[in-house]
């Protein structure tokens, strides 16, 4: 079962009996190396000799969950609140309905890539890469859009 509550001193204290990979499969909410991350960023010790992390329990952090300490994209925190789908014009005083309150939410559609060699001319592969830089984008999305866009113009 794994503890969504589990602290740093938690952590500590079953390390002294247990390994630390049987605690991070076993207990752990996140895998050992976010555990690991978490342990070392809320300034526990690992101890080379014993092979155990350590951390006082009059620490800052002893009592402060691990889930603090880890940048998960698994673990979701509470959403909140859909903000009043009215609102007062500070002009006219009127009520008016947002517009986007009612749009439906759609998921962005993931793109299945192929991996594609191609042979370029040097001086334009030096061009796209400029443009992509001065864009702010890879060349590959430069490139794939480009594609798309002149096979739209085909249709």
């Amino acid at each position: 079962m794994r503890e969504m509550e589990l602290t740093i001193l938690d952590v500590t204290e079953l390390n002294k009996r247990m390994k630390f990979l049987e605690i991070a499969k076993q207990h752990a909410p996140v895998g050992k190396e976010k555990l690991r991350e978490a342990l070392k960023q809320a300034g526990a010790t690992f101890d080379q000799q014993t092979k155990r992390w350590q951390i006082s329990a009059d620490h800052p952090n002893a009592q402060k969950r691990v889930l603090d300490f880890v940048q998960s994209t698994r673990v979701k925190e509470k959403k909140s609140l859909a903000k009043e789908p009215l609102r007062v014009d500070p002009v006219t005083g009127q009520s008016q309905l947002d517009d986007g309150y009612f749009e439906i939410e759609t998921k962005p559609q993931r793109i299945i890539r192929k991996k594609v060699s191609l042979d370029l001319d040097v001086t334009l592969h030096k061009r796209l890469k400029h443009i992509a830089l001065e864009n702010d984008v890879k060349l590959y999305e430069l490139v794939e859009s480009v594609l798309r866009d002149y096979v739209k113009r085909k249709k």
